[in-house]
């Protein structure tokens, strides 16, 4: 994975090993990361200096609220990778996630088969 601004050969800066970013680690801490998710940074009062560029870059990408996906897409991180260290920078208070209703209550079986039914009618 090339990491911006860091002189590699092809523009896109030094490579970069995703198992070095999330130190190993192969998921996130928390489950409820999905796509949708919207991620926004929290305001800090004094910077984190224990936090990896990596971070600083997510931080900045979602200053105002963003999707995981699309996060992943300005940091040009893989999704799994992003979904690990958003998970330590929730775990840490500097980020909020807000998922959308529909994926803390979905619809039963019954009722999408119902919608389904009513759209064939049209």
């Amino acid at each position: 994975m090339a990491v911006p601004g860091d002189g590699h050969p092809d523009g896109g800066g030094r490579l970069i090993r995703p198992y070095s970013l999330t130190g190993g680690r192969t998921r996130p801490s928390r489950s409820d990361l999905a796509m949708t998710s919207q991620v926004v940074a929290v305001p800090m009062m004094e910077s984190d200096s224990e936090l990896e560029p990596e971070h600083h870059s997510i931080l900045r990408s979602c200053a105002a609220p963003v999707s995981v996906a699309e996060l992943a897409s300005r940091t040009r991180l893989p999704l799994g990778v992003l979904r690990i260290l958003l998970s330590d920078l929730l775990d840490n208070g500097h980020v909020m996630v807000h998922e959308s209703l529909w994926q803390r209550q979905r619809p039963d079986v019954q009722t999408l088969r119902s919608v389904i039914d009513r759209i064939r009618a049209l």
